[in-house]
């Protein structure tokens, strides 16, 4: 197996989990298992304290390199969500690795992670796959298979996940940019953020039209993503997570669910999280959460003015869409 580059995106909300992340590099990914970490810094101002994150990563240290959204690309107005998402592409034309793994900051090692864990025996790159038959993203799964030209009923009932970890192959995802770009004639970040596409199933789309299948390069996995949902905020709800994820090296917490573990439940997580050696004891772990739980609200209203601006003009351009679609019967 070829090494890997680690890439993930950031803004505010999040820092304190991507030190947890990094934690969990530390202590669970040897140095030679991948060529780089790569830190998309989405955050408003740029990280205040990057040495202390640098820190987090112990041995990794060297190896991390902390982007800016404009190191990558020039993004238009639009919500640091789909900014993520476009970051997650357009920097492939920046990765040294023929292959690279996406994670979001929820996602952290709890176990080393095998070779096998990112690629089948015949080489091919795992992930997970699944319906989207009742699935709450199947909407936008149709949205981008049809901007691609292909038929979304053909694909509904198993297509691959749109959850991290994903590896990209490095030079697909360059293609597919190069190809949007020449489609449309404007840049990727624009054509993206004007079409209202997803990052996965953009990527994944076009690779099956390319090549009319995904199994290629893919082997669409079964393999369980353990990760405390808003759903699972419970202590029950953590301790069935936790089982789920035996055998799993990664494991993730989904900030809007932080606010909804109650005390037994942080001490469930934190205690986890001790076992695995992210935090020194579960007393650590339960105060990690505590200080994430007292942050949300107030970076949640931060955010939500920030999206103000891409959200009127997501609102102008749907309904110009859909007058000139009415004109145009």
């Amino acid at each position: 197996m070829e090494p890997l580059t680690f890439v993930t995106p950031v803004f505010e909300a999040e820092l304190a989990l991507l030190h947890l992340q990094a934690r969990s590099f530390a202590v669970h990914l040897p140095t030679d298992a991948a060529r780089e970490v790569v830190v998309l810094d989405n955050t408003r101002r740029g990280l205040r304290t990057p040495q202390t994150l640098l820190d987090a990563y112990g041995p990794w240290a060297p190896q991390v390199r902390i982007l800016r959204p404009d190191d990558v690309c020039a993004l238009p107005t639009v919500s640091g969500w789909r900014s993520q998402q476009v970051l997650k592409l357009a920097v492939a034309r920046l990765v040294e690795t023929s292959r690279y793994v996406t994670l979001d900051a929820k996602n952290h090692l709890v176990a080393p992670p095998p070779a096998s864990f990112f690629e089948a025996p015949d080489g091919r790159i795992r992930v997970r796959g699944y319906s989207y038959r009742e699935h709450p993203l199947r909407g936008s799964l149709e949205r981008v298979l049809t901007y691609l030209g292909l038929d979304p009923a053909a694909h509904v009932d198993r297509f691959a996940a749109t959850v991290t970890p994903f590896t990209l192959d490095t030079a697909v995802v360059r293609e597919m940019v190069a190809d949007v770009e020449a489609r449309s004639g404007r840049s990727f970040a624009r054509e993206f953020v004007s079409q209202e596409l997803t990052e996965f199933f953009l990527y994944a789309g076009w690779l099956l039209r390319r090549d009319g299948t995904l199994d290629r390069l893919y082997e669409l996995t079964d393999d369980v993503n353990p990760v405390v949902w808003p759903r699972a905020a419970t202590a029950d709800g953590v301790r069935a997570v936790i089982a789920s994820a035996a055998g799993s090296p990664v494991f993730g917490v989904h900030r809007d669910a932080v606010p909804a573990l109650d005390a037994e439940a942080r001490d469930v997580l934190g205690a986890f999280w001790a076992e695995r050696g992210l935090v020194a004891d579960r007393a650590e772990g339960a105060d990690l959460l505590r200080r994430l739980r007292e942050d949300h609200d107030r970076q949640r209203r931060r955010q939500q003015v920030r999206d103000l601006p891409p959200r009127a003009l997501t609102l102008v351009r749907r309904t110009r869409t859909s007058l000139a679609s009415r004109l145009g019967r």
